[in-house]
């Protein structure tokens, strides 16, 4: 079974960065300059955070990340 959650995606302008948070994924908040490094640093921390949080996850189960975001806020 595939669990899905959702991550999003904000540029801010004053730190030139793009920043990730979760409403599924207590504590996720983390932030990279660009969107596939932002991607590379929640797939990274997100098995862990779940975990920590004691959220349940079946033996061998995927865990299905989505980022949204809006790519024109970072023009």
């Amino acid at each position: 079974m595939t669990q899905r959650f959702v991550v999003t995606a904000e540029w801010d302008d004053e730190a030139r960065v793009w920043v990730a948070t979760s409403d599924d994924i207590p504590g996720l908040v983390t932030e990279a300059a660009t969107l596939d490094d932002l991607f590379g640093r929640g797939v990274q921390v997100a098995p862990e955070l779940l975990d920590d949080n004691g959220v349940p996850r079946e033996a061998g189960g995927m865990v299905d990340i989505h980022i949204v975001s809006d790519l024109r806020a970072a023009e």
